[in-house]
């Protein structure tokens, strides 16, 4: 009970979950490592790149469940009996709780998007962001004979959970020239965030039951709602190439929420990619770096991918990187049986979890999409 007590603390205390780095929606840019600025053949790109929309126009519908982590120096602090610490035990958790974190993201969608009756293209979705952020601080003991036991650790824990709701409207058309197509769309977002903040502390005299109770008194009550503003643009000098480039949240956004404001600065994401009709292959990359609403680490993705797509089978690769942080590769897979999906993510980069490797990133989805 005790060793449940200090995984479930730590687990709680070093969670900080970023909702705005540019992130991932939708089974296609899902399993080809996060690529979906240049990529026609999706229902997500009011997501990606509004200007999509008419770009490739046509009645669709998506849907996304996803759930990710990072972590680092994380599964470490696990790897010890903590029945007997010794003194070995004590410097290196220490040192790890001085960098040591565990993200966890949800981002869930849907969009509808219709198709080009000959005055420009519609879509209409709702994106959410779940996130949340903590900090703990960890009291040990002086050690006596080199050995303590776990009854003598306390944490103390502060933490804030935040929920982000997006509702778009996205509007874009398409321009055909001699020296190619160009599509221009934009996306208005309604957006309404809502959270609460908190602290609790486990310990000697903690029960598991009154931390459970801490822990899940999360009041939503508290929510401030405003508008974000996207920009698009994809270019087309062949059928089957596009080029594209998107700005979101371009207009800054700020929420006041209790004593904190939130602001969302704006993304900048480029893309190319090949549009063959069973066979696609795009490049994803931040212009600028970003971070979560929650937290100060920044993210800055690189990624390609591939697909293929037929009536009644899709087949997704790709391989991504965070370019602020280069020291890992995440690697993904995305199966699509007629209209449903499945995928994963998973980094290279390992740590040892009671003997067995744990990826430090790892994403799972499940959704769901047609057009025509």
């Amino acid at each position: 009970m005790k060793k449940f007590k200090i995984a479930l603390a730590l687990a709680t205390a070093l969670t900080s979950v970023q909702a705005l780095e540019f992130g991932t929606m939708g089974s296609q840019a899902f399993g080809m490592g996060g690529v979906g600025v240049a990529i026609k053949h999706s229902p997500w790109g009011l997501y990606y790149n509004p200007s999509l929309i008419a770009a490739d126009d046509g009645f669709k519908v998506g849907l996304h469940l996803g759930i990710q982590s990072k972590s680092h120096n994380f599964f470490q602090l696990f790897n010890r009996n903590f029945k007997n610490l010794n003194y070995d035990d004590i410097a290196e958790m220490t040192n790890l709780l001085q960098d040591s974190r565990l993200n966890l993201t949800s981002q869930d969608g849907v969009v509808l998007q219709l198709p080009d009756f000959g005055i420009g293209a519609l879509a209409l979705g709702g994106f959410m962001n779940i996130s949340a952020s903590g900090v703990a601080k960890a009291k040990l003991p002086n050690l006596t004979n080199g050995i303590t036991n776990v009854d003598n650790i306390d944490l103390e824990t502060n933490y804030s959970v935040l929920t982000l709701l997006e509702v778009p409207l996205g509007y874009a058309f398409e321009f055909e020239t001699v020296a190619g197509d160009i599509s221009i769309g934009t996306a208005v977002k309604y957006m309404n965030l809502s959270g609460t903040s908190g602290n609790f502390q486990i310990g000697n005299n903690t029960s598991l039951g009154n931390t459970f109770k801490d822990m899940l008194k999360i009041d939503l009550g508290k929510s401030v709602s405003n508008v974000g503003v996207d920009l698009g643009i994809t270019y087309e000098p062949l059928d089957w190439l596009a080029i594209g480039l998107v700005g979101k949240y371009l207009n800054a956004p700020s929420f006041e929420l209790g004593n904190t404001t939130y602001t969302i600065n704006p993304q900048a994401r480029a893309g190319v990619a090949l549009n063959f009709d069973f066979f696609s292959l795009g490049l994803d990359a931040d212009l600028t770096a970003n971070k979560g609403l929650s937290s100060d680490i920044k993210t800055q993705m690189i990624g390609v991918g591939t697909a293929l797509d037929f009536s009644l089978f899709a087949l997704r690769a790709g391989l991504a990187t965070d370019l602020q942080h280069t020291e890992d590769l995440i690697f993904s897979l995305g199966l699509g049986i007629t209209f449903l999906d499945v995928g994963i993510q998973f980094g290279k980069k390992t740590n040892p979890l009671n003997g067995m490797p744990m990826p430090d990133y790892l994403a799972l989805q499940v959704g769901a999409g047609f057009s025509f």
